[in-house]
């Protein structure tokens, strides 16, 4: 299954207020690698859970994220946070948080249900 990214629009404001400084005079060496970052950070990110674990691809690769090495699932109030690795974590915000959570959390079967949210089941 593959979810789309959400539109951030604080970054899409950013990017029309950036350009209108650059058209009104402004120094583009500033301006310039301001609106690269701001583009890299608008750019859509899709979230594709495969066989082999979460694949995230964004503007500058992919990577993916092995299902066992989730340790903890949460709903946050800008979508899903999933710690991972050793002291690694993501924020997932698609446009279906709760589906993507659930979708998620099917293939994360070494997770236990705590309060609001998954984590690692004590041995």
């Amino acid at each position: 299954m593959t979810y789309e990214s959400r539109i951030d629009r604080t970054t899409i404001i950013a990017i029309l207020l950036t350009i209108a400084v650059l058209l009104a005079g402004a120094n583009y060496w500033i301006g310039g690698p301001v609106l690269l970052v701001l583009f890299l950070a608008a750019y859509p990110r899709t979230y594709q859970l495969t066989a082999r674990g979460l694949k995230v691809r964004d503007a500058l690769g992919s990577r993916v994220i092995p299902y066992e090495t989730i340790s903890r699932l949460a709903m946050t109030a800008n979508g899903v946070k999933i710690e991972y690795a050793f002291a690694s974590e993501l924020l997932v915000a698609t446009a279906n948080p709760r589906g993507f959570f659930a979708d998620l959390s099917a293939r994360t079967p070494h997770l236990t249900r705590r309060c609001q949210g998954l984590v690692l089941a004590a041995v």
